[in-house]
């Protein structure tokens, strides 16, 4: 997401009137901070204010099936998993001298990500078998 004052400049299809989009304009305002309204500048200088979720609901709306599969949040969780064997040498009971010997399976805290947008095949299946190279 963008910090700061930022200005986008919407190209107009006909050459005649490009728009100007604005995020984060007013630092001490807490309505326009964080790219939560969007400011429309119109080429005679009206103005026009909407929030990101009118915005993110328009564009939802007219997006095929593919677009708004792109528009959907997602959480990206990578486990690591850490496999080993235990061998345990007994001094009671069983035998003595005789060593044990158990698998193990323990999982390493997790890393999530936010991802908008469908995850690529490969990606999707570096996280099923757990071959990634980011961690």
């Amino acid at each position: 997401m963008i910090q700061g004052h930022e200005k986008f400049r919407i190209p107009d299809e006909n050459k005649i009137n490009d728009l100007l989009a604005e995020v984060n304009w007013n630092i001490r305002d807490r309505k326009t901070n964080e790219c939560k309204v969007i400011r429309f500048t119109f080429k005679d200088g009206t103005e026009a204010y909407v929030k990101k979720e009118h915005l993110h609901a328009i564009l939802f709306t007219i997006g095929n099936e593919e677009e708004q599969k792109k528009l959907i949040p997602q959480k990206i969780t990578r486990v690591k998993w850490y496999e080993t064997v235990l061998s345990v040498k007994a001094t009671k009971d069983i035998h003595k001298g005789e060593n044990i010997t158990f698998p193990i399976k323990l999982t390493i805290p997790a890393t999530e990500e936010d991802v908008i947008g469908e995850i690529k095949r490969e990606e999707r299946a570096k996280l099923l078998t757990g071959r990634s190279n980011t961690l």
